[in-house]
């Protein structure tokens, strides 16, 4: 990645997020056990759905002990609206995992998070970006499509999110350290306007830069 290309790119970007950042209730909060929940829940979800069973399920179970003895049925209830109810017993066990490893508290390292039940390498390194505010970047499919996009990097897997050489590019060309604050420029740039769908190529204020944006008619 050309240094004066990327440079002008997070410059922007950043720029760009100070009027543009999403709200969400995760996003204000050190809370690792409401970002792991968040996480959890905002899988395959869009960030919009998510939020009014993420607030009801915090309300209902705060801590990580009230989510392991939660019935599952109650667990599966607050999540089938918005589809996906496997993910309560997926909580659950997880819950379970740090309360019996961990004494209810969330892990703090990468190789912890981990080994607990349905933890992949993006939910761990957001616990660990978002919650603990270590220079991590948390690699899933929006963050490949913006990366790949602009800098032009090729993907040789069909799940891209799981390329591990991709992920050494796309980490490289983040600033050192890397702070939650570029991950979540990236992530709302990614909802706003580098969408999988019609990108809005057109007026982006990255596409004089973009080699995908440079390629549109």
């Amino acid at each position: 990645m050309d240094d004066y290309v990327t440079g002008m790119f997070w410059m922007r970007l950043l720029n760009w997020h100070i009027d543009n950042e999403r709200l969400f209730p995760w996003r204000n909060t050190r809370n690792p056990y409401y970002v792991l929940v968040a996480e959890v829940l905002l899988q395959q979800t869009r960030a919009e759905q998510a939020q009014s069973a993420y607030t009801a399920f915090v309300q209902r179970f705060p801590s990580v002990g009230d989510l392991a003895h939660a019935e599952l049925h109650a667990l599966t209830e607050l999540i089938r609206p918005i589809g996906l109810a496997y993910r309560a017993s997926q909580l659950k066990t997880c819950a379970s995992k740090i309360v019996s490893a961990y004494a209810g508290q969330i892990p703090t390292s990468r190789s912890d998070l981990l080994g607990l039940p349905d933890v992949g390498p993006y939910i761990a390194d957001a616990v660990l970006c978002y919650a603990f505010d270590q220079p991590t970047v948390p690699i899933d499919t929006n963050v490949v499509r913006v990366m790949s996009r602009f800098f032009d990097l090729r993907i040789s897997r069909s799940e891209a999110r799981r390329d591990k050489a991709l992920a050494q590019r796309i980490r490289a060309g983040y600033p050192k350290p890397t702070s939650r604050r570029e991950n979540l420029a990236v992530l709302d740039f990614a909802a706003l306007v580098c969408t999988a769908r019609k990108p809005k190529c057109a007026s982006c204020f990255l596409a004089v830069m973009c080699v995908t944006g440079q390629a549109d008619p």
